[in-house]
């Protein structure tokens, strides 16, 4: 039994990191972070770590991209924007070796130490650009026409939290309390919007 015991013991510290990706402000485990770049600038930096998770957590990168998505469309409409651009993004997944030393036994139980001792956490990292308003000849469909950002994708940042809003079904179900102060969004199925121009993944730099 000393073998099961031993399996236990190193798998329960494994289940309590590998839960969901939640949300919330920056802990010593995860979640958004965000900075304005210049004091009274439309641009900002907008984070989110992921979980650390004891096996590479692919499965979860688009989720941490969608948070990070989320709190870019929070942060856009809590300084008075409407849309914003994606200008530069950045998702790495990064590995944090917790023990020191070597562990030369080929056991069951130190292979399973071998892997307890690293962990993998998803990063995302946006730079954006906010507009209070573009008019309609600047962003049709949804992409920028002309200027710095041309074909750039432009988010509306109320589709952006509504729409994740119900994808991961945050609220079960049910808009935030605070979600009044946003604009109304018409309440139709999501799979008829689309946060993501032309259907795609997170567009910035079209070269």
């Amino acid at each position: 039994m000393d073998w099961f015991k031993a399996i236990v013991v190193i798998c329960l510290p494994i289940f309590l990191v590998s839960c969901a990706t939640g949300y919330q402000p920056l802990n010593d485990s995860s979640g958004y972070w965000d900075e304005r770049i210049e004091p009274s600038s439309n641009k900002f930096t907008i984070g989110y770590d992921g979980n650390k998770w004891h096996s590479n957590p692919v499965n979860q990168k688009e989720r941490v991209i969608d948070l990070a998505l989320l709190r870019s469309a929070e942060v856009a409409l809590e300084n008075g924007f409407k849309y914003f651009i994606v200008s530069d993004s950045k998702a790495y997944t990064e590995k944090t070796r917790l023990l020191q030393g070597s562990l030369p036994s080929n056991t069951t139980s130190s292979r399973l130490k071998r892997n307890a001792s690293e962990t993998y956490q998803i990063k995302v990292i946006f730079k954006t650009v906010n507009y209070v308003e573009l008019v309609e000849d600047l962003r049709t469909n949804a992409v920028m026409q002309s200027g710095e950002f041309k074909d750039y994708a432009v988010y509306n940042a109320d589709l952006v939290v509504y729409t994740i809003h119900r994808k991961y079904n945050m609220n079960n179900g049910e808009l935030m309390p605070n979600f009044e102060q946003y604009v109304n969004i018409p309440r139709r199925s999501t799979s008829q919007q689309s946060i993501y121009p032309g259907g795609g993944r997170v567009r910035t730099n079209p070269k």
